[in-house]
């Protein structure tokens, strides 16, 4: 679910060369350079920013903290990392990627000193350019001028993210393990009497302790039939909770749901259907008719990974299939009396076929 995101990220961000190895990216890169080979491209370029940054942290681990960052990767040569930061910061954001030539943003120059190594005319190919803002493109397109054509290669970022791949998910079971313990620490603050806002900002306290780099909740004001973002409003308990919690641990999303009342017996006979169903081929828009809830706006579920929706929603007009070696978020919905429950699961078709489930949502009757 979309929720506001903070001003400034924390967390760790230093590149884990145990968990993530430099080899990984190798791997990661392999897809770009074989198309810059093929389609005769002189470079890539990756851009992303503090809001959306999926394809810049898959080819390069870079999260932005904020403002944005631009991956310069060419045909031939070593890559450039252009960092909209100043210089004083640069020795902290070059622990955070495998990339060793880091450079300042607010220097154009570092872009058109990388720009200039190019013989024109040539094909630059892009990733992301269209969350550009107009001002940065401004620049951008007066450093070309006229010498190179840009090609939006956006797919290319798609077919290189096809699946997830092993350290992915292994990352992705990190973070599902923190917002596990975050779901468990929102109920039990529900149960020893806490308001709803209390209790999502204990949760978010222990994923923050946990290293996480975003933490996003939603809570419910009436008995679970709306979610809706923090307003510091640490009154009023109503009858039933649903909140919604998501972390961000090294990049990596994971989300859960906590919900307790009359309607939860339901929404989870509704999410074992889901789980049953959820088979190599079998197509995702059957997913959508258990997300009976009106805050799923008829979604069963999504990708998650990199960023916290990969990719379309399930809906009941999608046409994409269930996969092996993708982490998928599920939600199941009802309202029952008037009281709403949501039911959530994030699993991993493994290529043997079996269903692992990273986290699973905290529910009771009370």
């Amino acid at each position: 679910m979309l929720t506001m995101h903070p001003s400034i990220m924390l967390g760790s961000y230093v590149l884990d060369e145990d968990r993530l190895p430099r080899d990984e990216f190798e791997i990661r890169l392999a897809p770009l350079y074989e198309m810059m080979k093929t389609e005769g491209y002189a470079a890539t370029l990756v851009y992303g920013d503090a809001r959306e940054h999926e394809a810049l942290a898959y080819f390069t681990n870079f999260i932005p903290r904020m403002r944005w960052a631009m991956a310069m990767i060419p045909a031939q040569g070593e890559p450039r990392l252009l960092i909209s930061i100043s210089s004083r910061d640069m020795p902290a954001m070059k622990t955070m990627t495998g990339i060793a030539d880091v450079k300042s943003g607010w220097e154009w120059k570092w872009f058109d000193e990388f720009i200039a190594r190019f013989a024109s005319p040539a094909k630059l190919a892009t990733i992301n350019f269209d969350m550009m803002t107009p001002l940065l493109f401004g620049q951008l397109a007066k450093s070309i001028a006229e010498r190179f054509d840009l090609v939006d290669v956006d797919g290319i970022a798609a077919q290189a993210r096809a699946i997830h791949r092993p350290r992915e998910i292994a990352m992705t079971r990190i973070a599902s393990g923190i917002v596990r313990e975050m779901g468990a620490e929102i109920r039990a603050k529900w149960t020893d009497g806490a308001d709803v806002e209390t209790a999502a900002l204990a949760g978010e306290r222990l994923a923050r302790a946990r290293g996480a780099q975003d933490v996003r909740t939603l809570v419910s004001r009436d008995n679970g039939l709306t979610l809706e973002p923090y307003r510091a409003q640490f009154t009023g308990r109503p009858k039933t909770l649903l909140t919604y919690a998501a972390v961000k641990y090294m990049g990596y999303w994971a989300e859960t749901f906590v919900s307790t009342g009359g309607a939860v017996s339901a929404a989870n006979a509704r999410l074992e259907t889901m789980l049953a169903a959820v088979k190599p081929g079998a197509p995702v828009c059957a997913l959508a008719q258990h997300a009976d809830h009106p805050t799923l706006a008829g979604s069963g579920g999504h990708r998650i990974g990199l960023s916290p929706i990969e990719g379309a929603e399930f809906t009941q007009h999608e046409k994409s299939v269930i996969e092996t070696n993708i982490v998928y978020a599920l939600r199941a919905g009802c309202i029952v009396n008037g009281v709403g429950a949501i039911a959530s699961a994030m699993v991993c078709l493994r290529g043997n076929g079996m269903l692992e489930t990273l986290v699973r949502s905290e529910m009771s009757h009370n």
